[in-house]
């Protein structure tokens, strides 16, 4: 396994991003202390003061969230939790172990339905253990989906005990992939390669796939135990039921062009057509019935 998975690429490539994060950890830190937008005007001749302050004050997201958080009372740490997993991601190129992804779906997936569920008055364990495990299974089915993206940025979606386990390494994405998108130019022993490489990388996909299987068939059976107001809140759960079922339809090809937006050929675009129907027809199922 080559040294740089699963280690930080520097300091430097994330700074932007740090500093944003930073800002909305102050911004929002400010919101709960019930700072008003002129705390820093005894500093406000300070141009970096003033464009801070005049940078929360008219951001519309941050408005829209303070208006949330006061008519609704959301919780402080369910933010934050969100905003600590956002921010150490941006030093990962590869998780350690399958529970660190499952875990970053709790951090940010599961903390966002728990906060949706806080908008309409629901406010209780039954219904946080459905959310969570929604979200740890639309975390590890995220994961998946970020394969080819993330493999462009020279990072690897796989946790790294599975690639260990099933051989995977930045190489593997890389002939993974190609083979993926272009299979008719390769002699006899590429092509062992590719289908070797293939073969790699759906052994992982499945057993993610399994993970977040489980936590959706959990989520599934105890959906009943969720009050009526709270169960458009799970609607991001069909998304996740739809992509595994797109997953068994292409053979768990993590990479084919069908789930990754590079088929063009007619059998592809039927494919295509059929899942989004299929989703659509899912949704519409689901906001009428309140089951997933």
């Amino acid at each position: 396994m080559d040294n740089e998975l699963g280690e930080s690429q520097g300091g430097d490539t994330t700074l932007p991003s740090r500093l944003r994060m930073q800002w909305w950890r102050d911004a929002i830190a400010d919101v709960y202390d019930n700072k008003s937008n002129d705390a820093a005007s005894p500093s406000s001749q300070d141009p970096i003061i003033r464009s801070l302050t005049s940078s929360r004050k008219f951001n519309p997201t941050l408005r829209s969230l303070t208006h949330a958080i006061e008519t609704h009372g959301l919780t402080y740490r369910f933010l934050r939790r969100i905003m600590e997993a956002r921010e150490e991601d941006l030093s990962i190129t590869q998780y350690e172990k399958r529970r660190d992804v499952a875990q970053y779906g709790e951090d940010t997936v599961s903390n966002i339905l728990y906060l949706s569920l806080e908008t309409v008055g629901v406010r209780d364990d039954e219904s946080d253990k459905v959310a969570s495990d929604i979200g740890v299974g639309l975390g590890v089915l995220t994961a998946l989906r970020s394969t080819a993206f993330r493999a462009s940025q020279g990072e690897c979606s796989i946790p790294l005990d599975l690639a260990t386990k099933h051989d995977i390494s930045m190489d593997t994405l890389y002939q993974a992939w190609d083979a993926s998108i272009n299979d008719g130019d390769k002699d006899s022993e590429q092509l062992e390669q590719a289908a070797a490489a293939k073969e790699s990388l759906r052994g992982a996909t499945m057993e993610m796939v399994e993970m977040a299987s489980f936590h959706f068939h959990r989520a599934r059976e105890n959906q009943g135990k969720v009050p009526k107001e709270g169960r458009m809140c799970l609607l991001p759960a069909v998304c996740g039921l739809k992509y595994l079922d797109s997953l068994n339809e292409c053979n768990y090809d993590v990479l084919h062009p069908v789930l990754v937006g590079g088929g063009d050929d007619a059998a592809a675009v039927a494919l295509e057509r059929r899942r989004k129907l299929s989703l659509m027809m899912m949704m519409g199922r689901t906001w009428l019935t309140g089951t997933f």
